[in-house]
């Protein structure tokens, strides 16, 4: 499976922590995904991309890319092939607008899912796919859940939040529903969509991991934030957002795999959907039916990860 990396922040920020010095980066993780990599970024209200087919790991341009670059908002993807060849089409993250897109997972038995997701695909999207991918077609099937919602499909404009994740949870059960019928694997279906000011990140059948506090920060001394949230203490557990509540950031990463000891890691309970909103609160949305989810997630001891000091 690809390896997901996303951050949003209140500062303008450098992503190179975690992309290639941290003790996990996503540079080292890269070694085994190793099929394609992409950094989507934005400028004001405009998202851009690199893209490469190539490996990360061995590509000098994602290490030059990778310590230049500063925005508020990152998605960077590293991937290991399942559907589609190895190319640059297929490489993520995929945008369309503001809207950037990074999937990590598979949509088993995609041949004979592919004409009912197409056919929920607005017929104006459908040529903007270029690739052969699940993953692309996934996230035009996910952009046009939201424009059936009223949902800006070009990603401008404010976003409702609660709209926002409840088009995407149906059109997610949708999936799991097609998948049941149709007697195939149900998907692995993380994700993160952004539209550079609303964070949005799904875990549906493969670990994700978010944090929004610190332990240590090289920056501190020097960060523009007046009202440094992060490093206040450990706020309520993550499972306190079930019950309406919100938690406020500064910042926001989402990872496949914890990256760096600095941060508290947090693992997102299966299913659930988290959303940073346009004031940096963090909601938690209930997962897709007939997606199967247990609350509150089995205790169990958490594994041992060289380097990261567990949440």
């Amino acid at each position: 499976m690809c390896r997901l990396f996303g951050f949003r922040s209140n500062v303008l920020s450098r992503a190179h922590r975690s992309l290639i010095e941290a003790e996990n980066a996503v540079c080292s993780q890269a070694s085994y995904h190793s099929d394609g990599w992409g950094i989507g970024y934005f400028l004001g209200q405009d998202a851009y991309v690199y893209k490469s087919g190539a490996g990360a790991a061995t590509d000098e341009r994602f290490l030059r890319i990778s310590t230049r670059l500063r925005s508020h908002t990152f998605v960077v993807h590293v991937r290991k092939a399942t559907v589609g060849s190895v190319d640059y089409l297929n490489s993520h993250p995929f945008r369309h607008g503001a809207w950037m897109f990074a999937h990590n997972g598979t949509l088993f038995g995609f041949e004979a899912l592919a004409s009912r997701i197409q056919e929920s695909i607005d017929p104006q999207l459908d040529p903007l796919i270029f690739g052969v991918t699940d993953s692309e077609h996934f996230f035009y099937y996910l952009l046009s859940a939201l424009g059936r919602a009223g949902i800006p499909v070009d990603g401008r404009g404010h976003i409702n939040v609660d709209k926002a994740a409840a088009a995407l949870r149906e059109a997610l059960s949708q999936l799991f529903v097609w998948a049941e019928e149709l007697g195939v694997d149900p998907p692995k279906a993380n994700f993160i969509l952004t539209n550079g000011q609303v964070f949005i990140a799904q875990r549906a059948g493969l670990e994700l991991y978010l944090a929004t506090q610190k332990l240590s920060c090289a920056d501190f001394a020097d960060c523009a934030e007046p009202n440094k949230v992060c490093m206040m203490g450990r706020m309520p557990a993550l499972s306190s957002l079930r019950q309406g509540r919100r938690r406020k950031c500064n910042h926001l990463l989402v990872a496949s795999e914890p990256i760096g000891a600095e941060d508290i890691w947090e693992e997102i309970p299966e299913g659930m959907m988290v959303v940073l909103d346009e004031s940096f609160f963090l909601h938690l949305y209930p997962g897709p039916q007939p997606f199967s989810v247990t609350w509150p997630p089995p205790l169990r001891p958490p594994e041992p990860r060289p380097g990261v000091i567990p949440a």
